[in-house]
């Protein structure tokens, strides 16, 4: 059984050298994804994700042919069951106007798998926004702060609320159930690549959906809230500011059994050419 967990730039395991200059990186942007039986799902939108932050962080186009060539590689190398992260980055660096030859680079870095927590779990809110939050990007020091600030407040995790607005976890996308469909807030956020797998099977299924503007007392009205990220497609959310909240289990099989249901794509039958 393979179990050589490791880091690749460019199609090479990466150099003690190269990642002693990355350790304080802050400009780039990645996706992570969970490998299983070396099929991920929804591998479209990781893809998508990566060629439109590369396009807006840095005004160049990433070869989606290198991605999967060098993903290929990485996995040959890891067991079936794996977390991968996938990290561009300019050689550009950081703190430079500097463009002429610039070079996007690719990081792979294949982990344990990871499922996620089940919860259920208590959230506490905080006032804030990210910055380019529509975009995956590393060094974002606030999500962490906020988060262990709500542990330090007995809490489980922080959600992000900007002008009486809802608009995400700290690394979670937020659902609910209203009694007839799912509720996304809206607002500037992260279109998760597990919110696009929900969003995806659940219009294929004929059930309703709403993005909508909505407030945390409107929240803890709904009939039922989770988390969902790449690791997880349903974390049930008990209490939120102190306030419980309604543990709907029906809700919460629905969003596994949407995830089960997507297609998966298998990585290793990619071609790259």
């Amino acid at each position: 059984m393979k179990n050589n967990f490791t880091t690749f730039i460019n199609g090479n395991v990466a150099k003690e050298e190269v990642l002693e200059q990355l350790a304080f990186a802050g400009h780039a942007h990645f996706t992570a994804m969970q490998m299983r039986d070396y099929a991920v799902k929804g591998f479209e939108f990781h893809m998508t994700r990566l060629l439109q932050a590369s396009q807006k962080l840095f005004s160049m186009e990433l070869n989606e042919g290198d991605v999967i060539e060098q993903l290929q590689a990485a996995i040959r190398e890891a067991p079936k069951d794996s977390s991968i992260l996938i990290t561009v980055f300019s050689s550009d660096g950081e703190f430079t106007q500097k463009s002429k030859d610039a070079e996007l680079n690719i990081m792979i870095k294949t982990s344990a798998a990871h499922n996620g927590p089940t919860g259920p779990m208590r959230l506490k809110s905080f006032e804030y926004q990210r910055p380019l939050a529509d975009t995956k990007h590393v060094g974002e020091i606030a999500k962490t702060y906020f988060m262990r600030e709500a542990h330090n407040a007995g809490f489980d995790d922080a959600i992000f609320v900007h002008n009486n607005r809802v608009l995400e976890g700290s690394i979670w996308n937020l659902v609910g159930w209203d009694g007839e469909g799912l509720v996304w807030p809206k607002g500037p956020k992260l279109h998760g690549t597990m919110m696009q797998i929900i969003e995806a099977m659940a219009q294929q299924a004929g059930i309703k959906q709403s993005c909508v503007d909505i407030s945390l007392s409107e929240i803890e009205q709904l009939d039922g809230l989770a988390l969902l990220n790449s690791w997880t497609p349903s974390v049930p959310i008990a209490e939120l500011d102190g306030i419980k909240l309604k543990l709907n289990h029906d809700f919460y099989t629905l969003l596994r059994t949407l995830h089960d249901n997507a297609v998966v794509t298998r990585l290793t039958d990619l071609n790259f050419r």
